[in-house]
């Protein structure tokens, strides 16, 4: 069944769309950045030309959200496609997106970013798309390209025609009523400091991957449970330094606690470019006193491992999907929705995670594609709320950990990255996207 906008004129969004379209505003706009930067600097036309291949086969990314007398529903884009400038600060709603696509591409000397609404897709959807325009590029400059080698990218064959599977609301799909909700879990502290409204600092500290995946083999832990003990830790020494400073903790609540994006395709069958990821929630219980990192590692290793069983999922998909098919609220007008939707993200949301941490694993491409990119960039949403965000991602031989802030002050960016360096990695560090400060520790 391939995708037909004469006779399918919008559609219903999933269960993570309809959610992030009642949240979203310029305090948490739920928009997340994937980049690279070409060894050359990027052609205009031949990028316009891949701009518009990739949106044919790509179509439910390029919609409009609009708003319904009951649920918001997503409007296809039919004017012509074409790269924008590139914003002052990225990760930011601003007037007038309402009349532009979700999916947006920028172009700025030897670099293509794509920006990407949650509404529309997640990190592994969003990844997918920019590396089938990074080809659909390459091809439009006529580089040569072994055709077999760059068909394929995960579960996306890039010259076949867009596929129904490819839009389903897979949270709807694996859904069980008979599952009861998952439990209520307490407060979380937040990061004490002024808050940047109108811009968004962006740190990114580059270290060898192999270095790093050696750490958590000697640990017998993986690469992600690894970084969410680190940044835990880090936020136990901004939490302890904060309490010194005012003789006691202000902030609401005593639980450091981090949200972990699960891919649900590596669990659950599906062929998504929608959304299909929940959380698991590691944290730490600062009313027992100072955590040493052997026990947050531990502690994290085992949260992150019953988090991530399909049974505790089915408790998310429970909460959050039952309550978009709760028959009581399918008639509420959508302002009446949205709302309560709002109410439900400061108690579920808000209130309950400290920051996030999010790992796109390893960035894969054929070497003769791979060969005219230099490296990759994963800008996680911002908030105002949590403060600071955490992306993760590997490319070649490199670990590429980025710290999103909307905090006037970079104390979690130097404790994390002051962290990472004291357990024996070389790291290079880029302040929003230029190489100020290259602080190292070796071995």
């Amino acid at each position: 069944m391939a995708f037909d906008t004469e006779h399918e004129s919008f559609w219903r969004p999933d269960n993570s769309a309809v959610f992030t379209a009642a949240v979203s505003d310029r305090s948490g706009p739920f928009i997340f950045r994937l980049s690279c930067e070409m060894s050359d600097t990027v052609n205009a036309d031949a990028l316009n030309q891949a701009l518009s291949r990739a949106a044919k086969r790509f179509p439910y990314l390029f919609v409009r959200l609009r708003k319904g007398v009951f649920w918001h529903y997503f409007e296809p884009c039919s004017a012509l496609i074409e790269t924008e400038r590139e914003r002052t600060v990225p990760c930011r709603q601003e007037a007038g997106d309402e009349s532009r696509p979700l999916c947006r591409v920028y172009a700025r000397g030897r670099s293509i970013a794509c920006e990407f609404h949650h509404a529309i897709t997640d990190g592994t959807g969003g990844m997918i798309f920019l590396r089938a325009l990074i080809i659909e590029y390459l091809v439009a400059l006529g580089v040569p390209l072994d055709r077999e080698g760059n068909r394929r990218l995960d579960f996306i064959d890039r010259e076949a025609e867009p596929e129904a599977e490819e839009w389903e609301d897979s949270y709807r799909k694996h859904f069980r009523r008979d599952i009861p909700p998952p439990d209520k879990v307490p407060k979380a502290w937040l990061l004490p400091g002024s808050r940047m409204r109108s811009d968004y600092r962006v740190t990114t500290a580059e270290m060898p991957l192999e270095g790093a995946l050696a750490i958590a083999r000697k640990h017998r832990v993986s690469l992600t449970e690894w970084l969410t003990a680190c940044y835990l830790a880090a936020m136990q020494e901004t939490y302890l330094a904060e309490g010194a400073l005012h003789s006691k903790i202000r902030m609401s609540g005593k639980r450091i606690t981090i949200q972990v994006p699960i891919n649900l395709r590596k669990m659950y069958p599906s062929r998504t470019m929608r959304n299909f990821f929940l959380f698991a929630a590691p944290n730490i219980d600062m009313r027992l006193g100072k955590w040493d990192f052997p026990d947050i590692l531990e502690r994290v290793h085992h949260q992150m491992k019953l988090g991530m069983t399909k049974m505790e999922l089915y408790r998310q998909l429970r909460r959050n999907v039952g309550g978009e098919l709760n028959p009581l609220g399918r008639g509420v007008f959508l302002p009446l929705k949205n709302f309560a939707l709002r109410v439900m993200n400061r108690k579920l949301n808000l209130a309950l995670y400290s920051g996030s941490l999010s790992n796109l694993t390893a960035i894969a491409m054929s070497d003769d594609a791979a060969a005219y990119v230099e490296r990759f960039h994963f800008f996680p949403p911002s908030n105002l709320a949590t403060g600071a965000n955490v992306a993760v991602f590997s490319w070649k031989d490199r670990l590429c950990v980025t710290v999103g802030s909307t905090i006037a002050d970079n104390r979690i960016e130097r404790a994390f990255f002051g962290f990472l360096a004291r357990q024996g990695l070389a790291l290079r560090v880029n302040s929003s996207g230029e190489a100020a400060h290259h602080p190292e520790r070796r071995r």
